[in-house]
């Protein structure tokens, strides 16, 4: 499947979501990192911090430096956050699509640790669900009937559609 298929399957508030936190985080982060390298300038001018090694550097360069660890280091985090959070997204929407119950795939998706649980759904799932012509619900490729209205569908055994004029 390709990335634009899978992104256009994923909730449009969850993609909005992801982009926001992929935005804010690294700007905060930066903004974060600026605070702490001018608060440790101002201990380190009043005395409470006695580092030797800053003697040998410019210490102007500790708040730049601050700033850009606490970027990187949020940019890092929030783009795994952001994955994590489309994985979630999109196991929700293609579980619904494929008529199987989508909260408590996303429920083991999220508490099953180190990824087990995006596992475990992609071996788990079904074929994807096509609509009963007669009532609109979705029928798996090898149902017979179809649960709500009973019509009956016309697949042959494994699920392939039989030719015109051939009898089932």
């Amino acid at each position: 499947m390709r990335i634009r298929n899978a992104w256009s399957i994923v909730p449009k508030p969850i993609r909005l979501c992801a982009i926001a936190i992929l935005i804010c985080a690294p700007l905060i982060g930066a903004f974060a990192g600026l605070i702490h390298g001018r608060t440790y300038m101002q201990a380190r001018h009043s005395g409470r911090v006695g580092l030797i090694w800053l003697e040998h550097h410019h210490v102007t360069e500790v708040p730049a430096m601050s700033s850009l660890i606490g970027f990187v280091g949020a940019l890092v985090a929030s783009a795994l956050f952001a994955a994590w959070l489309l994985g979630l997204g999109y196991v929700y929407a293609d579980a619904r699509r494929r008529a199987m119950p989508a909260v408590p795939w996303t429920l083991v998706a999220i508490f099953i640790p180190n990824l087990l649980g995006f596992l475990l759904y992609f071996v788990l799932r079904r074929p994807i669900a096509s609509p009963c012509p007669q009532c609109g619900q979705a029928i798996t490729a090898g149902q017979r009937f179809c649960a709500w209205c009973g019509y009956r569908a016309q697949a042959a055994p494994g699920g392939l559609t039989p030719a015109p004029g051939s009898s089932t």
